[in-house]
């Protein structure tokens, strides 16, 4: 029995070894240090500065339309509505922190808009101002979706001459909240310097940025931050990855295609619904690379997908090339093609294949 007992334990041992040596033991032996290091500083942040720089450049040109009247000045400020989209889309595959416990993401991008509210709001007598906004109306009387109803007709720019004075001193308001909100979560991620504008602005509205939750997750697993460890903050951009694959595939276009009804269809006063969703998946692939606007060469997933298995990251690369390519072969506008079964039937699948991929090929590595 002796024997046995000291054999078993030899077997044991030497499985032990031949583990360690095929597969890192992430929860234990592996430091994502570097990882979590880059996403904060790489990915989440650039990408919530340039919606927070855009989001100033948009306001700008909302006072200046609103002032002159100018179509030139509308124009600009509908390109500026779509560059600081680009970026609150394309950082949809981490909505989780302050996105999520400040309540930012609603506040910027409920959908559907309240048409009809909104109409009641613009034939009413209160004046809008932003503070009006911010404390007296609801998620979906503010935001993205706002502004775009403000803004566009038929995908293009309105006519200038068309935008009442009423709808003016809406637009104007709700620029200023979004500026507001785009700077608020920015700070609460990145931190503020004194004496800057943002600062004052946070002091204004009385958010204390002083912890912020890029630091935490950077230190994931240390005294003072939110995560128990840096497993579980990997663990989390995953599964955001994951959740913004799936609601691209199976809410944003396959419950559009299902309805028939353009009215289910997001960004469709702008036609701007495809480039949402190519962005999206972009913020998959930057948070999976660690990059934005393109790879940041160093510490990433991929990276340390591929260290184990580099057949895994081949894979995912593929997979996440081939979501857009299925995005790209939808014709555009996606309100007006909604019967095209072939191509978004293709985009569903393709995108699902990569949610698939990255619950049960990726986060196995990390979290078993």
């Amino acid at each position: 029995m002796k024997q046995i007992g000291i054999f078993i334990l030899t077997l044991c041992l030497l499985n032990s070894c031949s583990k360690s040596d095929d597969l890192v033991d992430s929860e234990e032996s592996y430091d994502y240090s570097a990882i979590l290091e880059a996403f904060v500083t790489n990915t989440a942040i650039p990408t919530y500065a340039d919606m927070k720089n855009n989001s100033i450049e948009l306001l700008s040109s909302v006072d200046a339309f609103v002032e002159t009247g100018a179509q030139t000045d509308l124009d600009q400020a509908c390109l500026d509505w779509k560059a600081t989209r680009k970026a609150w889309e394309s950082s949809e595959a981490f909505l989780f922190g302050p996105a999520d416990y400040n309540n930012l993401d609603p506040l910027l991008d409920s959908w559907p808009l309240d048409q009809a509210q909104l109409d009641q709001v613009l034939a009413g007598e209160q004046e809008l101002t932003a503070d009006f906004v911010r404390d007296g109306l609801g998620a979906l009387l503010r935001g993205f979706h706002t502004i775009e109803y403000l803004l566009f007709r038929d995908g293009a720019a309105r006519t200038a001459a068309d935008v009442t004075d009423r709808e003016k001193e809406y637009l104007a308001a709700v620029a200023e909240v979004l500026r507001d909100d785009c700077i608020t979560l920015w700070a609460l991620w990145a931190g503020v310097d004194d004496g800057t504008t943002e600062a004052q602005i946070m002091e204004d509205l009385g958010i204390d940025v002083s912890s912020p939750f890029g630091a935490q997750l950077k230190n994931a697993g240390q005294a003072g931050s939110s995560y128990l460890s840096q497993v579980n903050a990997v663990e989390e951009i995953i599964e955001g990855m994951i959740a913004i694959a799936d609601e691209v595939a199976n809410g944003k276009i396959a419950e559009p295609v299902g309805s028939g009804n353009v009215l289910d269809v997001e960004s469709w006063f702008s036609w701007n619904s495809l480039t949402d969703f190519k962005n999206n998946i972009r913020s998959v692939q930057n948070s999976y690379i660690n990059g934005y606007d393109g790879s940041t060469p160093g510490a990433s997933l991929s990276a340390y997908v591929a260290e184990l298995d580099a057949s895994v990251d081949a894979s995912m690369k593929a997979k996440l090339q081939a979501s857009l390519d299925a995005l790209d072969a939808i014709p555009e506008p996606f309100r007006n093609n909604l019967g095209d079964e072939e191509k978004t039937t293709a985009a569903i699948n393709a995108i699902n294949a990569l949610a698939t991929a990255l619950q049960n090929e990726v986060k196995p590595l990390v979290v078993e």
